[in-house]
């Protein structure tokens, strides 16, 4: 399944209560509200040996794809429902890939299951040899306009666990809470009237972020 392209902007908020920004988006002009139950959102990013996939972002390589395994659930311990995600930039722009992980369902998030995973998600690849690199874990908040032409997410409780070569035993907390907004690329010049309060883009990746804070060489 691939998702349409569309424009996708983060901001970045440091300790910042994200019910502050959850009041400022449903009383800002475009009325957000809840679309979805709020629910955590646990994640292992893949790249290579290299780390490339991260190195294009700090270079800021226009063109650029990201591949991470998607599971929801309080207990990032277990494995529910995994999908694989490819996720393409171009810019602004985004869209996601997504991919189908078989019988792999309700599994310990342990090192065996682990290497599994990673030869299941090199099969579906084929040509790629991809390594787990980390994992993010963190609370999100769904929202929509009131026209029901843009979306909103509010990540908090951000976690990050460093994974290659080995699972650490220990997660790394983030202060941040992140704002991204996802809309039609028609709709770029319309959104931006209505989001003057915000007035830049911040450039985050929770991948990169969880390789800066732990400590990589």
């Amino acid at each position: 399944m691939i998702d349409d392209l569309r424009f996708e902007r983060k901001w970045v908020f440091d300790n910042v209560d994200p019910i502050t920004l959850l009041s400022n988006l449903i009383n800002s002009d475009l009325h957000f509200q809840e679309q979805y139950e709020q629910r955590t959102v646990n994640s292992i990013y893949y790249d290579d040996r290299s780390l490339k996939s991260a190195r294009d972002n700090l270079d800021g390589t226009l063109n650029r794809k990201k591949y991470r395994v998607r599971w929801y659930g309080e207990n990032a311990d277990i494995f529910r429902k995994p999908i694989l995600e490819c996720k393409i930039r171009y810019n602004f722009y985004g869209k996601k890939e997504y991919f189908q992980i078989k019988n792999f369902n309700n599994k310990i998030f342990n090192e065996k299951n682990l290497s599994a995973l990673s030869q299941n998600i090199n099969k579906i690849i084929q040509y790629k040899n991809l390594l787990p690199v980390s994992s993010t874990h963190y609370k999100r908040i769904y929202l929509i306009s009131s026209n029901s032409l843009i979306r909103a997410t509010l990540d908090y409780n951000i976690r990050y666990k460093r994974i290659m070569n080995h699972i650490e035993d220990f997660y790394i907390s983030s202060r941040d809470t992140v704002l991204e907004i996802k809309y039609p690329t028609n709709l770029d010049s319309y959104l931006r009237g209505q989001l003057k309060s915000i007035t830049r883009f911040s450039k985050n990746s929770k991948y990169l972020n969880s390789l800066l804070n732990s400590n990589f060489n």
